[in-house]
Formats: structure tokens, C-alpha cells, sequence
């Protein structure tokens, strides 16, 4: 923790507390609540803003908010296969890109979403669990990607559909941990169901070197990792550097030197 045993991180990993009422949550950043550490899988879970764009019926426009999340600086990645940029509505098209909050429009690097159900027989065709563009789109993200800005197009709208279905939502959120249902389409339940924050997985990586050049360089920055006995180190599968894990029949944390929370047998 940041707050109560600071430098005993490495570099770029620390976490701190912030007050939510009578709880201590821990936090990345300000506003990048940890939700889980999968250190098996050299992951943490955290829990991001949902993205709107719904259809005001005073001012018989579409009022929207788009997200912008960056990591650049730090050891994390976005995981590109725990995660899935997921659009429900029924008329959007909703873009995930890299970039600045600035130019979200303008972005090289863009990859977007369809979802539509605007006739009785798409209605009638939803189907729970199914998310295949009826109601529900899902698309990949490519590897190594830090950061992200989320943007709905404005030639798809609910302007004509509001009665039936007056919002769409956009998101990048962890695959396992989303499930469609057809109310999603035409309700607020999705934004409800994550309480507008959507849970989605962050891959970590340390340094920026392989493990034999890390192993190699006498004063590397960070000092190597993989100090726990029983460990070994793995080249990152999601931009460079490196990850440690217990060897086979072992179990604990492979970045620490300590007989009982390092790598330790299996009884």
C-alpha cells in the first residue's frame, strides 16, 4: 500500500486507500478502483465508467457521455483477451479508440460496434446469452493498447425509437464477467446491473526487457523480479517486458524473497 508502507512497491504498482463512507476502497489512480489481484494471472481487475448516449425528449436531442481512460507511464496494458468493447442498444454505433480525450473523432487507430433492433422481428429474436449485433455487439481489442476514448456516431440514434428504446451504452468490459439479457436492449438494466461502472482486466508487465536481458543487465530498471525461489519468469504476451510465476507444484508470490509468502510447495 502507497500509504502505509511506501517504497515497498515496485515501481509503478502501488495502490492507495480512499475513503467511500465507512469503507476504505484501494485505488490505482484517483479514480481507477481495484476490484481484484489475479496474480496467477498477473491481472487486476478494475471497474470503469459505462458510456451513454440517450435521447432527450425536452430538447429532442441526444445527450451523451463518452469515457477516456489512459495508462500510459505504467507497468499496466489492457487485456486484450479478457476484454471485449460491448455496444447495446438498438440504433448505435459506438467507437473504441486511442487517442487523446481531444481528438476522439480523429483517432488512426479506431475499431466500432453495431448494435440495432429496430423492427418487431429483431425484437422478437433477441435472445439471452446472445450477443451477435441484435441489441448487443462485442469486437476485440488489439494487444499493447495503454489508453482508450469511447464516442457514439451521431447518424445513429434513438431520435425515433425513444419510446421503445431510449438509450444506448458502450463500454469496454471483462468477457467472463458479462453475460447479455434481452432487458439490456431496452432498458436502463445494463447501466444498472454494473451500477454504470463495468468491471475490465488489466495486464501487468515488468520493465520493458525480456527476462534474459533483464536477468543479464547488472543494474536494470526495475531490479529484476523473479526473486521468490521456485519462480520463473515468462516473456509478457501483451506488449514488452515480463512476467514471474511459481513454478509447477508451487504457489505464493513469486516477487517476493520470503520462505512463507513466496513461491512455497503444495501440501
Amino acid at each position: 500500500m502507497k500509504d502505509d508502507q511506501p517504497g515497498c512497491a515496485i515501481p509503478g504498482f502501488e495502490v492507495s486507500c480512499k475513503r467511500d463512507g465507512l469503507l476504505l476502497k484501494p485505488f490505482l489512480s484517483d479514480d481507477v478502483e481495484v476490484r481484484g489481484i489475479l496474480l496467477a494471472e498477473s491481472q487486476v481487475r478494475i471497474k470503469m465508467d459505462i458510456s451513454w448516449s440517450c435521447y432527450n425528449t425536452i430538447n429532442r436531442t441526444m445527450d451523451s457521455i463518452n469515457w477516456f481512460l489512459s495508462f500510459r507511464d505504467t507497468p499496466y496494458r489492457l487485456s486484450d483477451t479478457g476484454n471485449k468493447f460491448t455496444v447495446i442498444g438498438c440504433r448505435t454505433l459506438a467507437y473504441i479508440t486511442v487517442t487523446t480525450p481531444q481528438q476522439l473523432e480523429s483517432s488512426s487507430l479506431t475499431t466500432g460496434c453495431v448494435a440495432t433492433c429496430n423492427s418487431q422481428g429483431d425484437l422478437a429474436s433477441l435472445s439471452d446469452g446472445t450477443c451477435s449485433g441484435i441489441g448487443c455487439c462485442q469486437t476485440t481489442i488489439p494487444k499493447g493498447l495503454q489508453n482508450y476514448g469511447i464516442w457514439f456516431d451521431d447518424r445513429f440514434n434513438t431520435a425515433k425509437i425513444y419510446n421503445m428504446s431510449r438509450c444506448s451504452y458502450a463500454a469496454l468490459v471483462e468477457a467472463s464477467n458479462f453475460t447479455f439479457s434481452t432487458s439490456y436492449a431496452m432498458s436502463s438494466a445494463f447501466n444498472d446491473t454494473y451500477a454504470g461502472q463495468a468491471p475490465l482486466l488489466l495486464d501487468w508487465a515488468i520493465g520493458n526487457q525480456t527476462c534474459e536481458a533483464a536477468r543479464r543487465n547488472p543494474n536494470p530498471d526495475p531490479k529484476y523480479a523473479c526473486i521468490s525461489n521456485n519462480s520463473d519468469c515468462f516473456n509478457s504476451s501483451n506488449g514488452p517486458g515480463y512476467i514471474c510465476k511459481c513454478k509447477e507444484g508451487f504457489h505464493g508470490n513469486p516477487y517476493l524473497d520470503d520462505p512463507e509468502l513466496g513461491c512455497k510447495g503444495t501440501k
